[in-house]
């Protein structure tokens, strides 16, 4: 019997195929569906093989990571205790890399005694010398669980520490241990170093992990600011990039060759909910890293990736949402081929955690690797005509970009000139734009809203007493030490010999605050990117409508009436409706001007009306004669003399335009005695 082999079916030419389309868009043009991204890259409802020519990403598999365990939860507790219990709990539940995120104050080189009130405890665990490091990982076979430390501008300190207790315990390092003294600049604004003295720590950790600790890579390339701060795709690349560059070539300065340099890197990335173009962007690092590694002659062009869950999607409300999110995300950076992975809680954004949350989350990656399997082939995007033509127009603009940095001075330079910031804040505008807009949704925020959900916003993270504690305790454990020095000699940073002076001044009781004390300077500042999540505008004046709530004991009504058959811009009264819900308004809708005396209330904040002049007019001047005193605002379009009109007939705005609503909700929450 005759096998089918399906060449009995007539191939089909995208030609013919965009004829039928069109013909379903009833004489539309095709590309009227293309979509435009936040990369400037136009997505089109098909893709061919021809779309995807080039052979250098078909190729990507081979610069995957062969085994992956990717399951790097951030480690988060709020004293010394609770950050160990929450370490044995993870690896009680299948979890291997240490992921423990340490405190601002720690990431600042700041002892918890000398620093400020709100760095001490601030989404970590303050470790400031070898005691700390201990208790943190009592009960940990270090052997067989690698790090992932993200330690600020600077890694020597840490690392000495790390190195001490390794040395005293008899046990093994392995993982990263890493700085990214650009990256923390960035998201800073400020570092105690000058660059150059950045540079040079580097420079001595990578000659010193060489001899002493091969297995731990102490340089962090970190985008995640950048993606916080609203960055596209295109621009995480390339800051990447451009990071790594000036690492590798501030290095070769110094005297290291570039394999030592690129073998010590470990970039970060945050994924988003663009499904298929955070695939892409994972699947296009690889290959501009090692394009980038091979023009300075190194043959170590493979990269450790870690990746997390997007901080930038999360929401405040509805946030069981926030679970469907994740694990889209997740799946995102399992498929681009992350080697490890962090996958955030549902309540991240009110930066609270419990256990059935880290729990939920770590099960996401469980599910996606060991039931789904997602993790057991290498590059499974390959052959995607989409994916891979996306990953190519990725790559290419990335790397133009990349080259226009470059231009600027590189990295340092387009940070210091602020180039690189009004950049990024151009891309978060037009987010703004779009989300407050309505045409970015986000469920549960601004379409779809839980409009019974009630919320306290508060701010988290006041923990007064425990930090009052954790001072205590330092204070104390230095006035019962005995250490007579810190160093016996001073040491350019740069030096092999200063790490082994650090680590032996570790050994015997130096903090990290008095470490960091012996080399801080004039230091770096810069105007910092700015983060902020995604639905933050809706979540300020929905907490603001709450805080009216809490006073008035009922919600702010705003009553929305269409006047007449010709009323215009129906499609903007949807969005309206679907705004002030979103910020937690109760909405009655009217359909005439009889209705407007019946649908008002003494409660109703607002009346929108819509409708023609004539009969707008009539219906403004009919609801002043009922006594209504509230605001009154119109939707659709006026002439600058038909707005005089009105306003003298009683209007208080004009809404003409989706992208208006917010900043006059805004005005009207801060009239209404809530201040956003």
């Amino acid at each position: 019997m005759e096998k089918d082999t399906f060449q009995e079916f007539e191939n089909v030419s995208y030609e013919a195929w965009k004829q039928l389309a069109e013909k379903t868009l009833k004489g539309a043009a095709l590309d009227s569906i293309f979509t435009d991204t936040y990369e400037n890259i136009t997505l089109k409802p098909l893709y061919t093989k021809e779309d995807a020519q080039s052979a250098r990403f078909t190729q990507a598999a081979s610069l995957f990571p062969i085994y992956r365990d990717t399951i790097a939860q951030e480690l988060v507790g709020n004293s010394l205790d609770e950050t160990n219990q929450k370490v044995l709990q993870a690896i009680e539940h299948g979890q291997s890399v240490l992921h423990v995120l340490l405190d601002k104050a720690t990431r600042q080189g700041k002892d918890s005694d000398m620093a400020l009130p709100n760095e001490v405890l601030q989404a970590g665990a303050p470790i400031n010398c070898v005691s700390d490091f201990e208790h943190v990982l009592q009960g940990v076979p270090l052997e067989r669980h690698p790090f992932l430390l993200y330690t600020g501008y600077w890694a020597m300190p840490m690392l000495a520490i790390a190195a001490a207790y390794s040395k005293q315990s008899g046990s093994s390092l392995s993982g990263t241990i890493g700085a990214d003294p650009l990256g923390c600049l960035a998201e800073e604004g400020y570092i105690p170093f000058t660059l150059q003295q950045s540079f040079d720590a580097i420079a001595g950790t990578v000659k010193w992990t060489k001899q002493h600790l091969p297995t731990v890579r102490t340089i962090f390339v970190r985008t995640d600011g950048y993606h916080n701060a609203g960055a596209n795709a295109v621009q995480e690349l390339a800051a990447a990039l451009a990071t790594a560059v000036q690492y590798v070539r501030e290095g070769i300065k110094r005297g290291i060759t570039a394999d030592d340099i690129c073998r010590q890197m470990t970039f970060s990335f945050s994924v988003g909910t663009q499904l298929f173009m955070e695939i892409a962007k994972l699947r296009a690092i690889r290959v501009l890293w090692k394009k980038a590694a091979e023009s300075f002659g190194a043959k170590e062009t493979t990269i450790h990736l870690h990746t997390r869950t997007s901080k930038r999607t999360k929401t405040l409300y509805d946030h069981h949402v926030n679970l469907l999110r994740t694990t889209t995300e997740a799946f995102s950076a399992i498929i681009g081929g992350t080697d490890t992975l962090h996958v955030s809680t549902y309540n991240e954004a009110a930066s609270t955690s419990e256990e059935n949350g880290e729990r939920w989350a770590r099960n996401i990656q469980h599910i996606l690797c060991g039931e789904s399997h997602l993790s057991k082939v290498l590059d499974p995007a390959s052959g995607s005509y989409y994916v891979e033509a996306i990953t190519e127009q990725l790559a290419e603009k990335a790397w133009k970009l990349f080259q226009e940095i470059e231009t600027k001075g590189g990295m340092s330079a387009s940070l210091q000139q602020g180039w690189l910031q009004t950049s990024i804040a151009e891309t978060a505008k037009q987010r703004y734009r779009n989300i407050t807009a309505l045409e970015q949704k986000i469920v549960g925020t601004n379409v779809y809203v839980k409009q019974d959900e009630l919320r306290e916003i508060e701010k988290y993270g006041q923990l007064v007493e425990k930090v009052q504690r954790r001072v205590s305790e330092v204070i104390a454990y230095k006035e019962q030490r005995l250490l007579k020095e810190c160093m016996r000699q001073e040491l350019p940073l740069h030096h092999e010999q200063t790490l082994n002076e650090l680590v032996r001044a570790c050994s015997i009781g130096t903090t990290i605050g008095e470490i960091t004390a012996l080399f801080t300077g004039a230091g770096e500042k810069i105007v910092p990117i700015r983060s902020m999540r995604d639905a933050e505008p809706f979540e300020k004046l929905r907490g603001a409508t709450e805080k009216y709530v809490k006073r008035a004991g009922i919600r702010p009504h705003a009553l929305l009436v269409q006047i007449g058959a010709e009323a215009k811009g129906q499609g903007l009264s949807s969005l309206v409706k679907t705004m002030l819900e979103a910020c937690g308004y109760h909405v009655s809708i009217g359909r005439n001007t009889a209705e407007i005396t019946v649908l008002t209330r003494a409660e109703t904040a607002a009346l929108f009306l819509e409708g023609d002049l004539g009969t707008v007019k009539e219906a403004i001047t009919n609801i002043v004669k009922s006594g209504y005193s509230g605001h009154i605002f119109t939707i659709g379009q006026f002439t600058e003399d038909q707005k005089q009109l009105l306003v003298e007939n009683g209007v208080s705005d004009f809404l003409q335009e989706a992208g208006e609503m917010l900043p006059l909700l805004s005005d009207l929450q801060n009239q209404l005695e809530v201040m956003v």
